[in-house]
């Protein structure tokens, strides 16, 4: 898998992949005067397609900014982590008051991944945390990070994180913006610790960082 950018988009097909072969499809939209929405849009469709279940009808706007696609990033990170046992429902936890915790709310609910319907729980500080099977740690928390994840050590919970130092502090996925396009990192340490194998395939797209370092 590989993330694509272009300089131009003129429009948004959701309907095909993105072969690498299509060299005319692709030097057609190799142009320069990128828009920063268009290409949020493009990196989504060629990296991920349609995966999750409602998630093609914010691939076909153009107008797509950074906090939905991280939006739509989380809900596709399900299809390559394995929890211990998948029993019902995949409940998502949302911590934080932000942009993409109000996307990723939008987006989650009423939605179902590889057979499972999806139920989101806006949690508080005082939440039980290990209720989840993922929690999303908005930016907007970046300083009780480091005790909302010591919550959950442990526990078979996927942890999401967009801050800086997230890794660091024990938490297992970390989207940041770099460069114009998102960024993923991977503890495998605190994925080790919750039980969770990650596909090597994510692995292979991802920055590997360590608790402390």
């Amino acid at each position: 898998m590989r993330v694509y950018m272009y300089r131009e988009v003129k429009q948004v097909d959701t309907t095909t992949a993105c072969p690498a072969d299509r060299a005319p499809w692709r030097r057609s939209l190799a142009i320069s005067r990128l828009s920063f929405r268009a290409r949020w849009a493009v990196t989504l469709v060629c990296f991920y397609g349609v995966g999750v279940c409602g998630t093609s009808s914010i691939l076909r706007a153009q107008n797509v900014e950074e906090h939905e696609v991280k939006a739509a990033f989380v809900l596709k990170l399900i299809n390559f982590v394995q929890w211990p046992s998948h029993n019902g429902s995949l409940v998502i936890g949302i911590i934080g008051t932000d942009a993409t915790t109000d996307a990723l709310e939008r987006l989650a609910s009423g939605k179902s991944v590889d057979g499972r319907g999806i139920v989101v729980r806006r949690l508080k500080m005082e939440s039980d945390l290990t209720a989840c099977e993922l929690i999303f740690i908005g930016n907007s928390e970046r300083n009780h990070t480091p005790l909302l994840l010591d919550r959950v050590r442990g526990s078979s919970v996927l942890t999401v994180g967009e801050s800086d130092g997230f890794g660091q502090h024990g938490g297992i996925i970390n989207l940041m913006l770099e460069d114009g396009r998102i960024h993923i990192e991977v503890n495998p340490q605190a994925a080790e610790r919750a039980h969770l194998q990650i596909s090597a395939r994510l692995l292979s797209l991802a920055t590997i960082v360590r608790d402390g370092a």
